[in-house]
């Protein structure tokens, strides 16, 4: 376990929070009251080159002022015209590298539509074309069987004349 301070405990205390722990340690502990002290001398430092900053006169921000026209139309002219320039050669680059849409290829589009056709055929199928065998069995079975009760309906009908 670390006996020592977090550094937002120690943070806190120098920005001037009153916590009890932290003033009865830092009274005791050399390191940590080092590490106050060290923080301390930095925003003490900070908060003065703020002020000197804040202090400047006119004239330093008046040369500020200068210096970054100065920067600025120096390179206007000439700069533009080249900044400008790659942008064009940049813009027709993409144009030209850009594909064209290419034309249409009828003929796999036609046997696009071929396999669709296909597989529309397929589905409208009541029967398989696997199971077509079977059924062309089944229908010749069917006539069959038709025509032998056809013969034996009419054989009846004459044995019932017959009879009458």
């Amino acid at each position: 376990m670390n006996n020592h301070l977090s550094e937002d405990q120690i943070t806190e205390w120098v920005l001037g929070g009153s916590d009890e722990f932290a003033l009865r340690h830092l009274e005791t502990c050399p390191a940590c009251s080092r590490e106050a002290e060290e923080l301390r001398r930095a925003i003490s430092s900070f908060r003065d080159s703020i002020h000197a900053a804040a202090q400047r006169d006119l004239s330093f921000w008046r040369n500020q002022q200068l210096a970054f026209r100065e920067r600025v139309t120096g390179w206007y002219p000439l700069h533009w015209a080249w900044a400008v320039a790659m942008v064009m050669v940049l813009i027709t680059a993409i144009l030209l590298m850009r594909t064209p849409n290419s034309p249409r290829n009828n003929a796999s589009e036609d046997a696009d539509n071929a396999l669709l056709q296909e597989v529309q055929g397929d589905l409208a199928r009541e029967v398989p074309e696997a199971l077509a065998p079977a059924v062309l069995i089944a229908q010749e079975r069917n006539a069959i069987l038709t025509e032998q009760a056809m013969r034996q309906a009419q054989t009846l009908q004459k044995k019932r004349r017959y009879i009458k």
